[in-house]
């Protein structure tokens, strides 16, 4: 069983919105979020944002679709987000990360801007703004240990600030003594994906999805999704199906569904372990079983 962690989100305007702040204990690290209108009040109220930081720009798409995310590294923010408040219109909130013992390096943050870029793009959990891959520096083997751990309490932090856009390294869900793989499929589809820990499905490398959408699902929320993952080439056309390009992780057994068929999906119902099981069958035995306790 993985290790508990304590995080510590402090509402400094006592909003939800508002500005936070992000602490885990025994990380150096310290993340700063806030919408674009209190950029002044951010700038003013953490001056430990002249040292180096890596940051993430974000902003909501029009159509519901994935957000849009830019990535990158400064030696300053204050004169760094200036550039982008007046030349960047799309995007709305930022979300800063700094070592509070002055211990990340100008090489360093440019180490986890380059890596961060890369593995966005990998995950397809958002649209990145970032037109080219950062280089990766010259980093002493003894130090990306100490940069990777960095990285892990970041993207485990950015979910709980609301941006859920990176693979998380965990494991699948284990239930009655092994993993659960599960399988979709219907006319022209046919995938199998793994139930994750948090309830997300990872739908793997070469899974085939429908092609061609059902006339409802054409309004469907998640018809912009789709669309996106072939725009990002998470999804290849090849015939009448599309093909999982890499592994990707879904936010439902239902939105991973959805996708796959080309139509309005119950996830519960449409996954299915080896033996025939649907997820909902799964879950009502477990429910069952708490009668014993």
């Amino acid at each position: 069983m993985n290790a508990g962690k304590k995080i510590t989100i402090y509402l400094a305007e006592g909003l939800p919105g508002g500005i936070r702040e992000v602490k885990i204990d025994q990380w150096s690290g310290r993340g700063i979020c806030g919408p674009r209108n209190r950029l002044a009040e951010i700038i003013g109220k953490y001056p430990e944002l002249d040292r180096c930081c890596l940051y993430f720009l974000a902003g909501e798409s029009d159509d519901g679709g994935l957000t849009r995310i830019y990535v990158g590294e400064a030696d300053g923010f204050k004169s760094r987000i200036k550039d982008h408040d007046y030349k960047k219109d799309w995007w709305q909130s930022v979300v800063v990360f700094f070592s509070q013992d002055s211990s990340l390096t100008k090489a360093g943050i440019q180490y986890l801007e380059s890596v961060c870029t890369e593995r966005l793009k990998k995950a397809g959990r958002c649209v990145l703004k970032n037109s080219n891959q950062p280089l990766l520096p010259s980093i002493p083997a003894e130090d990306v240990s100490g940069l990777e751990y960095f990285y892990d309490q970041v993207t485990l932090t950015l979910p709980l600030l609301g941006y859920d856009i990176f693979e998380q390294r965990q494991q699948g869900a284990v239930l009655g003594g092994g993993q659960v793989e599960i399988s979709c499929k219907g006319k022209d589809a046919s995938a199998v994906g793994i139930l994750l820990n948090d309830g997300k499905v990872k739908v793997l490398k070469g899974s085939k999805a429908k092609l061609e959408n059902s006339p409802a699902f054409e309004k469907h929320n998640y018809k912009t999704l789709k669309d996106e993952l072939v725009r990002i080439g998470k999804l290849t056309p090849d015939g009448n199906q599309l093909i999982f390009a890499d592994d990707h992780i879904f936010d439902s057994p239902s939105a991973a569904a959805a996708v796959i068929l080309a139509r309005s999906a119950a996830g519960p119902s449409e996954w299915k372990d080896k033996n025939g099981k649907t997820l909902k069958d799964i879950w009502d035995e477990q429910v069952a079983k708490l009668s014993s306790y």
